[in-house]
């Protein structure tokens, strides 16, 4: 499955100090595919999406701010060419707090808690538990650098992912780059006062806990991997309300289904 993506975003944002001077406290989005063939058949499916963000940040002081996200995803396509479109997706609760350190550095810890399932019924399967410590240098007020690492126990096996990043943003506040790889990035210009225009890049490995798929397969998974390339433009509709449209390209996208029993000891981005 290698193939276009159209994205809708609308956001809601308000000011907020983590790495940029804002944050979304509110992101919905839908996107869609073209048709995806199967790796065995000429039968072809769309992939929909369906994303729900809320974030609600409070700051208790200038060195301490606490940080509870609520997101929801949905997915719609078939896992098999002989099958029927399948609904799964997940429930994530982000809890965390970011704090000052020292004049130069702080730290960004979330905890992960997830239901990851097609919710038809729900066992110790359908949870998983991830978390994020990301610690970010200051070097100027427009300039900072982050490192951390991610874990989450998928359903394949425990997955950890180093991360490595940056945020810019030019002296006329026109650029802008946020970026931690292997995970995220996006770049972006103001054309207009109140458009900017960029590029967004999103690489993913997630799982899924199916409730009996099939009468010969009962206890499956599904593992969806993919490095998502975005061109984008996003309007500012108010001073707290933007409108995004996104098209963009997905580069080693797969849907792969496993029995429960297939295990890896360790993952680490595409390396298990």
């Amino acid at each position: 499955m290698n193939k276009y993506l159209l994205l809708i975003r609308l956001f809601l944002a308000g000011p907020f100090a983590f790495s940029q001077n804002y944050v979304d406290l509110l992101k919905v989005s839908a996107s869609t595919t073209q048709n995806n063939t199967f790796d065995s058949s000429d039968v072809k499916t769309r992939i929909n999406n369906l994303l729900a963000d809320f974030t609600v940040p409070v700051k208790i002081n200038e060195n301490f701010s606490v940080l509870t996200v609520v997101i929801y995803k949905d997915m719609q396509t078939k896992l098999f060419a002989d099958g029927i479109v399948k609904n799964f997706g997940s429930t994530t609760i982000k809890l965390g707090f970011n704090k000052q350190l020292t004049e130069k550095w702080s730290t960004t810890v979330i905890a992960l808690p997830k239901i990851a399932s097609d919710y038809n019924s729900f066992t110790n399967k359908d949870f998983q538990v991830g978390g994020i410590d990301l610690f970010k240098y200051k070097k100027r007020d427009n300039l900072n650098f982050k490192t951390g690492l991610y874990y989450n126990s998928k359903l394949f096996g425990p997955l950890f992912v180093p991360m490595l990043g940056m945020y810019y943003q030019n002296p006329n506040k026109k650029l802008e780059a946020n970026v931690i790889l292997p995970l995220q990035a996006d770049v972006n210009y103001q054309i207009l006062p109140f458009m900017n225009m960029g590029f967004n890049f999103n690489g993913q490995i997630r799982s899924y806990h199916l409730n009996n798929l099939t009468y010969a397969n009962p206890n499956t998974y599904v593992t969806k991997s993919t490095n998502e390339l975005f061109a984008y433009v996003n309007f500012t509709v108010t001073k707290s309300i933007c409108l995004q449209t996104k098209l963009g390209q997905s580069f080693g996208r797969t849907y792969k289904v496993y029995d429960e029993a297939d295990k890896v000891n360790f993952g680490t981005s595409n390396i298990y």
